[in-house]
């Protein structure tokens, strides 16, 4: 079986990371590579059992690792944009808590099967606005290999994930900020928290 996240490459807008900035002359450090490590350690290993674990077992396998090395609410402000100054405080903690479990259901849905995969972290290197860019590789038996490269950030003295670039071009957080924004425009943010509940809801259902 491959999974799904394998083909999903959906051309988007760049929310403006271009991955092709200038790089600075300070290298990173190789720690920057540790929430990229273990991010692909913990999908293999779901991968590798996904027919027994299901949709929640790989849920629930996922979601400390994916809570502890992605900065969520980081990310869930960056996708809301200038909406997120119209949020009140309550409907700001339903959206981080609804985009989480959005971003690990969407990662437990995709990587739904194993037939012989490796990932592959690379060296991490400068990227744009005190970001490090880590290069990682999917790579498959019997298909090309797949760009799956992490955006990462220091917050305080931790690194943590706040994007992944698929094909090394699309950014995750591009695709949901076009699809959010244009529901919060017409809608507001219930609207938008009931389609993150749907979304859930079919990816549970498919899993």
């Amino acid at each position: 079986m491959i999974c799904r996240f394998c083909v999903a490459l959906t051309a988007v807008a760049m929310l403006g990371l271009a991955l092709t900035v200038t790089a600075r002359a300070d290298t990173p450090p190789e720690e920057a590579a540790e929430p990229a490590e273990r991010l692909t350690s913990a999908m293999l290993d779901t991968m590798r059992a996904a027919d027994e674990l299901g949709f929640d077992g790989r849920y629930e396998e996922l979601e400390p690792t994916l809570r502890e090395n992605f900065h969520f609410p980081f990310m869930a402000r960056t996708v809301a944009g200038r909406h997120w100054r119209e949020f009140t405080e309550e409907e700001r903690e339903d959206f981080v808590e609804r985009f989480t479990q959005s971003s690990i259901a969407t990662f437990a849905a995709r990587f739904d099967g194993y037939s012989g995969q490796t990932f592959e972290v690379g060296s991490p290197r400068q990227g744009p606005r005190d970001s490090v860019l880590v290069p990682t590789r999917l790579t498959r038996p019997d298909a090309d290999s797949v760009s799956i490269d992490f955006l990462v950030r220091q917050f305080d003295d931790e690194w943590q994930a706040i994007d992944v670039f698929l094909d090394g071009r699309y950014s995750e957080l591009a695709t949901k900020r076009s699809e959010y924004s244009s529901i919060l425009n017409r809608q507001g943010v219930q609207a938008l928290l009931d389609l993150i509940d749907r979304q859930i809801d079919e990816h549970r259902r498919s899993g």
